[in-house]
């Protein structure tokens, strides 16, 4: 067996067991709701109005997150117009839905390398920081939603605020890593080259000061949308909550998007937000059926805005010259 091979049978392998595991998630999720499809049921009788409220909101939520990734590839310098930043990130978030472990970022790396000359681990040294800081703001948005939970209904979920503080303990230790060995870390944690890449990345995210805060005002304002689009998820199925639960399901459901496993983390997203929905005194069946409803509002928007960028993404790709670019200069951070 040649290198080359040795190579792609730990891909080939990793596929079928992501493959496997996917079509489980997918036969326990419909087997579920097919057990409570009378709450199921009351999606095929949602008004038009809610249907477009909810996808209204979504639609803002990607248009936001579009301009996020812009932000972020604007300190390198490219020149970019609307299919390369919005197409890009609507043609990869839809890949999200069929690709599993987080392949889209593959995707827009080898685009911003194929057509903009940007080099692929930079451009995943980026999107790797961006995770990181994404998971940062949900830990505090999870951290007020705990709180306000706790202190208005006198519910404290043991479980829940275990899972808090091992999230934020990881999130600590980074932190601390990255501050006290920048981006030089030691020989033995090399041998982790995606550790690498994430330290790298968020190093240069903390360095753009100015970016930083932009960068706040777009998570703060897509996850203002987020947590009015869970409210309306649960109005529309006739339940009640309250906007300090909403921010807790949000903030959860954003930290399940991040560390994708499967295309979409179908079924998982949806058991992580029944078992939450059920330690906050609800029931389970509500927290899967609101995020089944609000995963499909933001899929709606990704798959009907990747499938109009589809075609001029791919073919600025094909048509785009294989060879060596000068590389973007990188602005140095205030």
């Amino acid at each position: 067996m040649n290198q080359t091979d040795q190579k792609k049978s730990p891909l080939k392998l990793r596929n079928i067991i992501t493959t496997a595991l996917l079509l489980v998630m997918i036969g326990l999720l419909v087997w579920y709701l097919y057990q409570n499809r009378e709450a199921v049921g009351q999606l095929l009788s949602l008004s038009p109005g809610k249907v477009a409220g909810m996808l209204l909101l979504a639609a803002g939520a990607c248009w936001i997150n579009a301009l996020y990734h812009k932000m972020i590839l604007d300190t390198y310098h490219l020149p970019m117009d609307l299919i390369d930043w919005a197409g890009v990130v609507f043609v990869s978030n839809a890949l999200a839905y069929v690709l599993p472990l987080r392949a889209d970022l593959v995707f827009s790396a080898a685009y911003y390398k194929r057509v903009k000359g940007f080099e692929i681990v930079k451009s995943v040294s980026v999107a790797a920081g961006n995770i990181v800081f994404g998971v940062i703001f949900s830990l505090i948005q999870m951290l007020v939603g705990l709180l306000s939970t706790g202190l208005a209904r006198g519910v404290w979920p043991g479980v829940l605020w275990l899972a808090f503080g091992g999230l934020t303990a990881l999130v600590a230790a980074f932190i601390v890593l990255c501050l006290r060995f920048g981006d030089h870390l030691p020989k033995a944690l090399l041998r982790v080259p995606k550790l690498q890449t994430a330290v790298s990345g968020f190093n240069d995210l903390m360095r753009n000061r100015r970016l930083l805060w932009r960068l706040l005002l777009c998570l703060t304002a897509t996850n203002l949308l987020h947590l009015f689009l869970f409210m309306m998820c649960f109005q529309a199925m006739g339940m009640t909550v309250s906007a300090d639960q909403a921010m807790f399901y949000s903030a959860v459901s954003r930290l399940c998007s991040m560390i994708a496993i499967v295309p979409g983390n179908i079924g998982i997203k949806e058991a992580i937000m029944g078992a939450s929905s059920s330690l906050l005194g609800d029931v389970f069946v509500n927290g899967v059926v609101v995020s089944l409803l609000q995963s499909v509002a933001i899929m709606v928007i990704y798959l009907i805005g990747g499938g109009i960028c589809a075609f001029p993404v791919v073919s600025r790709m094909k048509n785009a010259q294989t060879g060596p670019k000068e590389n973007p200069k990188e602005v140095s951070a205030p």
